[in-house]
């Protein structure tokens, strides 16, 4: 073969092999630049499908758009939006800005165009462009295109930073959080005031309700603001005026998560207005959990609790017994922390008292300065009491007994008149965790009663 020919064919390999290189990149954020995007372009612009149809890029995860997603997914998404945004002919869904006009169409879309991520293992991954038609929930054949490869190092560390699609803020998996109550006032009152433009029996003058107290930065109050802006609505303070009351209202329904519905209900029965709703989810921060909520005195084993003189020497904690129990006492001082109160031979081993059915039992104070009526009773253990506290303990069960002697044994003893550091903070907070865990499994045999004598010191 004459060489001229074979430069020639190595030249036209080589212009072959860098053609295919070009039309599939090894890099998944150059596919979607030069592969992706100007195909997009192309057919959205040209196939009747699409002519006067509203598209929205989106991320898909399971097949279906993902409103909780990551950067890397996102970042994509975004890319490829940018790119065919401003073409002609082409009707792209607009982000939602709560500055933008209104727009009642917005949220009427007819094709997802999504990019779905898949990986395959040994480090391969899968990029899947397709379209969803809405109305039908059918994909768009002959309208979809695949990479494949290996995601470089800063790719593969956005792709595990998660983060939720803003179109979608508000969905269950994309919910506001508290501090967002400016940007759900605004989009629940878009919904509202879309509502309000599609019916035409008549005209609202509303009512505001007093806002509910739960609701995160005063939502209800906001959600009326932005109704006064944005829809042909009357506000009044005069519910003789009025035709129809908002309400906004927050129900729990997982942990940290609730739903907020913003509602504009008519008054009365005598009207053809209808009904106007909007809700979205909303994140927050639950309440750490009290461990303390469940140690609450059942009286199955004690029956009283007070001060008595005793003998001029102070008082006492007189507790009575229903039935055999064993009996032990606490003091939580209010500066000082929680102690087991012992004899003034400070033995090692918890003081425990056993005691028979209808029986009272005595327990001399280590303040002399206190007269019967300087206690009051309480029903609750804390962390912070707001007075000196005493506690007697009953349990009528022999194994339990055991377990809670061993527990009681870990307080420091109070055993003379003078103050004793005792557990407080995280260490009290841990002991009183354990000890609610022993009550909670044994409630008909542990009772408690407690008194709080004014401070002391």
């Amino acid at each position: 073969m004459d060489r001229s020919l074979i430069k020639l064919l190595i030249i036209a390999v080589g212009l072959v092999l860098a053609f295919d290189a070009s039309a599939r990149p090894r890099d998944a954020e150059a596919w979607v630049a030069l592969n992706v995007a100007p195909s997009l372009v192309r057919e959205l612009s040209s196939h009747p499908r699409f002519r006067g149809e509203s598209i929205r890029v989106v991320v898909f995860a399971d097949d279906r758009p993902a409103a909780a997603s990551n950067a890397f997914a996102l970042s994509l998404r975004d890319r490829l939006a940018t790119a065919i945004f401003d073409t002609p002919g082409i009707r792209m869904a607009a982000d939602r800005d709560p500055d933008d006009r209104l727009d009642c169409t917005a949220n009427e879309i007819d094709y997802y165009i999504g990019l779905q991520i898949s990986y395959l293992g040994s480090e391969e991954y899968r990029i899947d462009l397709r379209t969803l038609d809405i109305e039908d929930q059918t994909w768009v054949t002959g309208f979809d295109l695949t990479w494949q490869g290996s995601l470089t190092q800063s790719q593969q560390d956005a792709l595990e930073q998660p983060q939720v699609d803003p179109w979608f803020r508000g969905d269950r998996a994309a919910p506001y959080d508290t501090q967002q109550s400016d940007l759900l006032a605004a989009d629940l009152a878009r919904e509202l005031a879309c509502a309000s433009l599609r019916q035409t029996v008549g005209e609202y003058v509303v009512l505001l309700n007093p806002a509910d107290e739960k609701l995160p930065g005063n939502t209800a109050e906001l959600v009326r603001r932005n109704l006064a802006g944005l829809a042909s609505m009357q506000f009044t303070d005069d519910p003789v005026l009025a035709n129809a009351i908002l309400h906004g209202q927050s129900h729990v329904v997982d942990t940290g998560l609730s739903q907020f519905w913003a509602t504009i209900a008519p008054v009365g029965s005598a009207t053809d207005l209808p009904t106007l709703t909007a809700n979205a989810y909303v994140r927050f921060t639950p309440p750490k959990p009290d461990p303390l909520e469940s140690l609450s005195s059942s009286q199955a084993v004690l029956s009283t609790a007070q001060l008595v003189t005793s003998g001029g020497k102070g008082v006492a904690f007189e507790v009575g017994i229903r039935r055999d129990a064993v009996v032990f006492f606490l003091n939580h001082q209010k500066h000082h922390g929680l102690v087991r109160l012992s004899e003034h031979d400070c033995r090692s081993r918890p003081e425990a008292r056993v005691l028979r059915a209808d029986d009272t039992l005595s327990r001399q104070l280590p303040e002399a300065n206190l007269e019967p009526d300087a206690a009051s009773a309480t029903g609750r253990w804390t962390m912070t009491p707001e007075a000196d506290t005493y506690y007697a303990i009953a349990v009528s069960d022999s194994e339990t007994a055991h377990v809670l002697a061993r527990h009681i044994q870990k307080l420091p003893q109070r055993c003379t008149s003078a103050m004793r550091f005792g557990l407080r903070e995280k260490a009290l907070e841990r002991w009183l965790t354990r000890f609610a865990s022993i009550v909670r499994k044994q409630p008909e045999h542990v009772d408690w009663q407690a008194i709080q004598v004014r401070n002391v010191y």
